[in-house]
């Protein structure tokens, strides 16, 4: 169904080209909620799906996906690692959704408008069951956004929710949204889907949603023990009668790649993340397909700059640092070269990105010569300093040991240590690490990327209150977050990402590419931008 917006409304939602996407766009009096697709003439879908499905899609079956990582909890509001929401995105949804080429469609919300600049209104599909069998109404739904703004423990992420200063239950299918400012990132937050669930009311009070879930989702979650396995069985009473086509999804944890590939060999598991490193000779497995997407989770170390007098906390020595990081040798040797360097927006980004060539020349040009001299300059001969990395996926670990290597011949000795995803997002959202090895996953908008400097933001207090702020990013921040003017927000986002990569409060490293690989019973898979496994929901078997 068309929703139509009676004002115009930026609005800040995603569309692919190639694996690119980005290019939010004005909507437009009497115009689809869906933006159109960036205008480049590599205009294409973002993944290309396992089979393309010539025949009628079949219905049962099952299907066994291993994960790189334990889910840790599926806890619905405010967690931070994407391991969390490869189970909860088949359980949870939200108002709208994003299809494969990441177009806003309607979910929750059969329709919506936009009133005026600081309102939302959501008319929800009527007769939507959660998988205890209560009918979606609006007093969920205000309950659910509440939950996302102040998030009950475990949940602690607040960065992304947009400037909804009320939510109200205006009957039983209508909800209001009042803004607090005007803020064109809403439907892009809610078609992300990683915080912004929706679940029943009073869903914290009434059981431990740690370890349980209840969402309208395609796929129930019947089982979930800790660094084992996931279980989900087909949502009967899904409000898409014609999805999902899987009787059951088994989510089994196994962290050791190597026991991955050998269960994806053997038949004992139909799918799983894998490196790129060992893409080329899983290619030549006849049993075996490859499906690949360049994601939006560029890789980047972060640093606590906290005011404590850590050499780092000396712009120098963070432009010293950058200069010393052989981006291309991350590249070769980690990803097989199917990686492209990367700002603060990722370069799979649409046209929001500082261009690759400029990054290579310019911002994250490798000289070891004018590293050395920049440390000279700070007066720092070297230091200490321990750079946590997630241990799983094992990339991340890998680049903090080329790191390790290269910042070595500017008298920097780091001490990798490797983290299980539990303690490490624990320590990285409370700001308990000097660096870490991490990645950034997929935003609804540019001004996700830049979030972490909002120093309102419960990042950038963990991270760098009392040692690290740029007023000029703070007001370009505010001024961008409503601007309706894209060719100001791309200058914009643009500078802001020169201040990123001239005072280095982060160092994005690079952009790399996702696989998947899947045995050849299964159809109609894709690779998901945002990381999770979400084109399970449209995937069938064919025994």
């Amino acid at each position: 169904m068309m929703v139509l917006s009676r004002r115009t409304l930026l609005v800040r939602t995603v569309a692919t080209a190639t694996g690119l996407f980005g290019a939010a766009t004005l909507l437009e009096a009497c115009a689809p909620a869906a933006p159109a697709s960036p205008t480049t003439a590599a205009n294409q879908p973002a993944t290309t799906p396992a089979t393309a499905a010539t025949t009628t899609p079949k219905k049962g079956g099952t299907l066994i996906w291993g994960l790189s990582s334990d889910p840790v909890t599926l806890a619905p509001f405010g967690i931070g690692n994407t391991s969390s929401s490869e189970a909860k995105n088949l359980a949870y949804e939200s108002l709208v959704r994003w299809d494969q080429d990441l177009k806003v469609l309607p979910a929750l919300a059969e329709t919506w408008e936009t009133p005026d600049d600081t309102t939302y209104i959501f008319h929800l599909r009527k007769g939507v069951k959660f998988h205890s069998g209560k009918e979606l109404d609006s007093t969920d739904v205000v309950y659910s956004l509440n939950g996302q703004k102040n998030p009950p423990a475990p949940g602690n992420v607040t960065s992304f929710y947009p400037k909804i200063g009320s939510a109200e239950a205006v009957d039983k299918y209508t909800v209001k949204l009042n803004m607090s400012q005007p803020d064109g990132t809403v439907l892009g937050y809610l078609a992300w889907n990683i915080y912004s669930h929706i679940v029943p009311d009073g869903l914290y009070e009434k059981s431990d949603p740690r370890n349980t879930a209840d969402g309208t989702g395609p796929f129930k979650i019947t089982e979930y023990v800790p660094n084992d396995h996931v279980t989900l069985v087909r949502h009967t009473d899904y409000w898409r009668s014609d999805l999902p086509y899987l009787d059951g999804i088994t989510l089994k944890v196994m962290t050791d790649q190597q026991s991955r590939i050998a269960a994806l060999r053997s038949g004992a598991i139909d799918g799983a993340s894998i490196s790129a490193d060992v893409i080329p000779t899983l290619s030549s497995d006849s049993n075996l397909k490859v499906l690949k997407t360049l994601t939006a989770a560029f890789r980047e170390i972060q640093m606590t700059i906290k005011g404590a007098g850590k050499p780092w906390e000396n712009v120098k020595v963070r432009q010293a640092i950058n200069s010393a990081i052989d981006r291309q040798e991350i590249i070769d040797k980690v990803y097989a070269g199917d990686a492209k360097f990367t700002s603060k927006i990722p370069s799979s980004y649409g046209d929001w990105p500082i261009p690759e060539a400029d990054l290579r020349s310019k911002w994250e040009k490798f000289d070891l010569d004018v590293a050395k001299k920049l440390m000279a300059d700070a007066g720092v001969s070297g230091f200490d300093v321990t750079l946590q990395a997630i241990a799983n996926p094992n990339d991340y670990v890998q680049i903090a040991e080329i790191i390790k290597s290269q910042l070595a011949k500017i008298n920097i000795n780091v001490t990798v240590q490797p983290l299980e995803i539990g303690t490490f997002a624990t320590n990285n959202s409370t700001g308990a690490f000097e660096w870490a090895s991490t990645g950034r996953g997929m935003r609804g908008d540019p001004s996700g990327y830049m979030s972490d400097f909002d120093p309102t933001g419960s990042t950038y207090k963990a991270w760098f209150q009392g040692g690290w702020q740029n007023d000029e990013m703070t007001t370009l921040l505010n001024a961008a977050l409503g601007n309706p003017d894209q060719a100001k927000r791309h200058d914009q986002y643009r500078r802001m990402q020169e201040i990123v990569l001239t005072e280095w409060p982060t160092l994005p490293t690079v952009d790399p590419t996702q696989y998947q690989v899947v045995r050849s019973r299964v159809q109609n898979m894709y690779v998901a931008i945002d990381g999770t496994e979400k084109g399970l929901t449209e995937t069938w078997v064919t025994g």
